[in-house]
């Protein structure tokens, strides 16, 4: 085991998951578990509105590319690998020919602890507010009202609006990032 290094592994665009699942069948069909560590796609969790509605997303960090920790020194695995479908090749290399680089330790720190830092933090969003910005408000009690950010808390995921009531009245509301959408 002390000769598992990672590597980037090219793959079709979209079968990132499905190319995973093929090499741990045909892993364990040519009992050959012992020569790959890990295999990892880094996803992040994120926020999506449409419709008025809130969904959450898995976005692939890395699109077209696993990440692979293996032994590549008999040259099984990389027979295995050229007869799954949809990979590619070995990043750094042109197609299945020359020596695959290892990743750097650095590097490897670097995407994994990427990974598990947006695993145990809060979902993202896709929007980033400013202050002073006119946001409209597609959820809850003042839905179908537009209005002016008049302070952001990031931490809490919420925002303060001044909304408009009755074309006179401002009023101070609390929004969540997900009740309301950017104008632009």
């Amino acid at each position: 085991m002390d000769a598992l290094q990672w590597y980037v592994l090219k793959v079709v665009t979209k079968q990132e998951e499905k190319v995973k699942a093929n090499l741990q069948v045909e892993l364990v069909k040519n009992n050959l578990q012992q020569i790959v560590g890990e295999i990892l796609i880094p996803y992040e969790k994120v926020y999506e509105v449409r419709s008025g509605k809130k969904y959450v997303k898995n976005r692939n960090l890395f699109p077209g590319y696993i990440f692979l920790q293996a032994d590549l020194a008999n040259g099984l695995l990389v027979q295995l690998l050229k007869g799954i479908t949809g990979a590619l090749g070995f990043l750094g290399v042109k197609g299945w020919r020359g020596t695959p680089v290892p990743l750097s330790q650095t590097e490897v720190n670097r995407i994994i602890g990427k990974t598990n830092s947006l695993e145990s933090s809060d979902l993202k969003l896709n929007a980033i507010f400013a202050l002073g910005e006119v946001v409209e408000i597609i959820d809850g009690p003042f839905a179908g009202f537009s209005g002016k950010v008049q302070e952001i808390f990031e931490e809490k995921k919420t925002l303060n609006v001044v909304v408009k009531i009755f074309d006179e009245r401002s009023t101070p509301v609390e929004l969540s990032y997900t009740q309301v959408k950017k104008l632009f």
